[in-house]
């Protein structure tokens, strides 16, 4: 079980040991198969536009975008499923989380929160990989059962890792 962290921005320096650690203890509570990966991808806002627009048809920054294979039968393509993915080449990546470090920067003084951007960032991956394993916020019912799986993971992080 792996997470991958990738850093092509420039614009903020990122304390990637501590994202990559917190992102590990977050992947291991909703993956239970050991050969699965993760990418944890940090962008620049211009990049996050484009693939904001292209995949979304949403021409604007974003602060986190999910992108889940688990059950994305299309990304295949050459192969049945993501079983036969893992039983052929030994790992499955489960899905890509790609985050904006300049537009959660911009979160924090638009909503005025008393966190570091540390922490916005160890946010938006919760929220990003909740998307991955199928949680949505479109319906009431769905985004409350979000939101307090949000807060929970949250909660371990900060008891666990003191952010």
């Amino acid at each position: 079980m792996e997470v991958i962290v990738i850093n092509n921005q420039k614009d903020f320096q990122l304390d990637e040991d501590t994202v990559k650690n917190i992102s590990d203890f977050l992947f291991k509570k909703l993956e239970k198969e050991e050969s699965s990966e993760l990418n944890v991808v940090f962008i620049g806002a211009k990049e996050i536009k484009e693939i904001n627009k292209k995949y979304r048809n949403i021409d604007k920054e974003t602060d986190v975008l999910s992108f889940s294979y688990i059950d994305d039968k299309k990304i295949f393509g050459f192969i049945d499923d993501g079983k036969s993915f893992k039983d052929e080449y030994g790992f499955f990546t489960v899905g890509e989380i790609l985050i904006c470090p300049s537009v959660a920067q911009e979160n924090i003084r638009t909503y005025k929160k008393e966190w570091s951007l540390t922490k916005e960032l160890i946010f938006l991956i919760i929220h990003g990989l909740l998307h991955v394993y199928g949680y949505d916020h479109e319906k009431e019912d769905d985004k409350l059962r979000m939101e307090h799986e949000q807060e929970e993971l949250l909660r371990e992080v900060e008891e666990q890792f003191k952010i």
